[in-house]
């Protein structure tokens, strides 16, 4: 073959190749020309799933944050999701500028950009607003807008690929972590207990509890109470100890400081654990836990197990186990601190530790009331009432911070004495001055008394005077007298042991103090709030109190007739009425009256039902004979009355009378007619040999009990001797001898 010829074919071969593939990339370019609006609008429908996705995940987010927050990888993954759509946007605009299309060169959506700064605008783009252009892939001359609508297909096929991978390929889960709960709370509430150093000597006191190696040697939940009555400053002093590891962490160090109010106003038992559960959940920053009472249990328990947490409960009914709310022994690392003045809780609950909270000593209720008095120019009237008012505030508190506040509004002299003659006074409103509060606790007291005895021997306390100290031995004669007591046999011994038993009750209730093993008395405010209640099974308003130095004493005789139990003690009480009519009273008190020297002839004549009656230190010099009427009469006091000399002859239709005191009167010897008390326990009287004995023969002895006395004597229970103005040697043979 001639060389010509091979170069010629050759030459028609290489042009035929290049021609074919001139061809083929042609026909592709009109394929990428005449999809480009179709791909587009694909483009478009994974731009808007991609975005909604990222929107949907980020309201999750918010709505969730109190527990999750974003993570990291969330930055990341922002920013890959906020260029894609940015190169979306960009293409929709290339596209409209290529095509000649009119409009905004970057759609801005009516709802601009979201919470997580990724553009919505950027998916609003109107596609179905652009120009078709698919015509132009049937040119047979192609232009140079050709060919860049071509590339632009291509870089649309290429971008639709990255948003099909992105929307599959972020890791949602992996975009958040668990917000981790603060391990204090403040308490913003919380009073500064720098006046009140008692106080803060009890806060530090549990501090001392609380340190790092008392934490770990224990091998156990560490469980201590804190104990007081109403308004004594309990909760206050659990919130300081909580805000002392907000302003001083880390020292002792502890994962969390969880508060808990148990609700008082829930009486089912699983509504209350159920409501102490949630509260602990919310506060571990776990509330999409919350379920049953099981499962709560559950989590709580394991959320706290291996943690070094110290858990504050403000109340806490002793229905209700720990371990029930999911606060386990396992808890090694765990402190439990309850607010509480139930002694049924304190009994129940194996307490490692149990704090007693006191009332203020009066230095401490004077800084505490001019600490909120701070500021103010008080007028000397005023200052010179502040001792007073403070006086009637029982050391409490609260209860001074409420009154504080309220004398604070108004400086005047005359407000605030009406303020302390308000408190001063046994009865009276009590909302009105602040103490609301504390009278709804001691009604919660008073009615979690779950016996009636147990009322009416707290609300019998109340008929002595504002800070008296009651003699307990007394105290529980007047109750037996009463039948308050539950007596099986009907002796004083039983009575005395349920008596004692009654006291303590009470006295864990704060409801009573012990002074000393003779003594209680009634706080000021509780007996405040006692006066007020009836007595179980009686009608409101049979019982008067009008005790102290200022009162005149006198009843009404319609207050007469009404009442049940009359207290006169310690007031201006000269006279008394001849003939009250009063048939259903069964406690009298006149005592502590030095005037009142006589009794009317006729006044105990309708004083059938008296079972008490004491008028010992009152400077009466005899007993009325109608003293005789009072045949239902069991305890009688004439104790100190110095210018008594004598009994009355029918003294002994006293049949009922069990317990007799005449010490210190003029009744220097045992009188006869007490052979004749056939139903008497308990005597006190005061011996003064030579009052009983005026014959000067030294050789006459005297004589203790009067002769025929003995075998009465030998029936008492309980014998109380005072000698005077003599020696006491050989006195208890001397005794034992004339009781044989």
């Amino acid at each position: 073959m001639p060389v010509d010829a091979a170069l010629g074919g050759s030459s028609l071969t290489f042009a035929y190749a290049v021609l074919k593939d001139l061809f083929v990339y042609m026909k592709h370019r009109r394929r990428h020309v005449k999809d480009l609006l179709d791909n587009l609008k694909y483009l478009g429908d994974e731009a808007e799933i991609l975005y909604a996705r990222w929107h949907d995940n980020e309201e999750d987010i918010n709505r969730r944050a109190a527990s999750i927050q974003r993570s990291r990888q969330h930055e990341a993954w922002k920013k890959v999701v906020s260029r894609l759509l940015d190169d979306y946007s960009k293409i929709i605009e290339k596209y409209r500028k290529m095509t000649g299309a009119t409009g905004n060169q970057r759609h801005q959506g009516a709802e601009g950009s979201n919470k997580a700064d990724v553009d919505e605008s950027s998916t609003n783009a109107p596609i179905h607003e652009l120009p078709d252009i698919s015509h132009l892939g049937k040119r047979k001359l192609w232009t140079r807008k050709f060919f860049k609508l071509a590339r632009l297909d291509k870089d649309v096929m290429k971008l639709r690929d990255k948003f099909a991978s992105a929307r599959k390929d972020i890791p949602l889960a992996d975009l958040t972590r668990p917000v981790k709960p603060k391990a204090v709370i403040r308490m913003e509430d919380a009073k500064d207990l720098d006046v009140v150093p008692s106080h803060q000597k009890k806060r530090d006191e549990l501090l001392d509890e609380l340190q790092p190696c008392r934490v770990e040697a224990e091998a156990k939940l560490k469980r201590i109470a804190i104990i007081g009555e109403a308004q004594v400053g309990k909760t206050n002093i659990m919130k300081n100890l909580n805000n002392w590891f907000y302003s001083c962490p880390p020292s002792p160090k502890l994962d969390y400081v969880i508060w808990v109010t148990v609700p008082t106003n829930l009486h089912k038992k699983e509504d209350v654990i159920k409501t102490i559960q949630e509260s602990i959940l919310r506060r571990l920053e776990l509330t999409e836990q919350i379920s049953t009472i099981d499962k709560n249990k559950d989590t709580i328990s394991t959320q706290l197990r291996e943690k070094s947490y110290l858990l504050l409960f403000e109340g806490f009914s002793s229905s209700i186990q720990l371990e029930e709310i999911g606060v386990s022994e396992e808890h090694k690392h765990g402190i439990v601190i309850i607010e509480t003045k139930d002694p049924v809780l304190l009994r129940s609950f194996c307490f490692d530790q149990k704090i007693k909270v006191e009332k203020l000593p009066h230095n401490e209720s004077r800084k505490l009331f001019h600490k909120i008095m701070e500021g103010e120019r008080l007028s000397e009237q005023c200052c010179e009432l502040v001792g007073l008012i403070l006086k009637e505030l029982g050391g409490l508190p609260g209860v001074i911070s409420s009154i504080a506040k309220l004398l604070k509004s108004q400086k005047n002299a005359a407000y605030w004495r009406s303020i302390k003659d308000k408190l001063a006074a046994d009865v009276g409103e009590c909302k009105d001055l602040g103490l609301g509060g504390l009278l709804e606790a001691f009604k919660i007291a008073h009615e979690g008394l779950e016996e009636d005895r147990y009322k009416s021997c707290l609300l019998y306390a109340a008929l002595f005077p504002k800070e008296f100290t009651i003699p307990i031995d007394v105290l529980v004669e007047c109750w037996k007298a009463e039948d308050f007591l539950c007596c099986p046999l009907p002796t004083l011994l039983v009575a005395r042991d349920d008596g004692i038993y009654v006291l303590h009750k009470l006295i864990e209730l704060s409801l009573l103090e012990k002074c000393s093993e003779q003594y209680v008395k009634m706080p000021i405010l509780v007996r405040k709030f006692a006066i007020r209640i009836s007595f179980p099974g009686e009608e409101a308003g049979t019982s008067y109190v009008k005790s102290g130095p200022e009162i005149d004493g006198h009843l009404t005789n319609e207050e007469w007739e009404k009442a049940k139990r009359v207290s006169l003690m310690g007031c201006r009480l000269e006279k008394l009425p001849v003939s009250p009519i009063c048939e259903g009273i069964s406690t009298l008190f006149l005592q502590l009256n030095p005037n009142l020297r006589n009794i009317g002839e006729n006044f105990f004549t309708t004083m059938k039902k008296l079972r008490v009656l004491d008028l010992h230190s009152t400077g009466i010099e005899s007993l009325p004979s109608c003293i005789s009427s009072l045949a239902a009469l069991r305890s009688l006091y004439l104790n100190n009355c110095g210018d008594l000399t004598e009994f009355p002859p029918n003294i002994v239709d006293l049949e009922k009378l069990e317990v007799l005191d005449i010490r210190d009167t003029s009744i220097h010897c045992l009188p006869e007619v007490i052979r004749s008390l056939v139903g008497l326990m308990c005597l006190r009287f005061s011996f003064v040999p030579e009052a009983c004995n005026t014959n000067p023969k030294p050789e006459r002895t005297w004589l203790i009990f009067p002769p025929g006395t003995a075998d009465q004597i030998n029936k008492l229970e309980e014998l109380t001797i005072v000698l005077v103005n003599g020696s006491s040697d050989g006195i208890a043979d001397r005794i034992e001898a004339e009781r044989e």
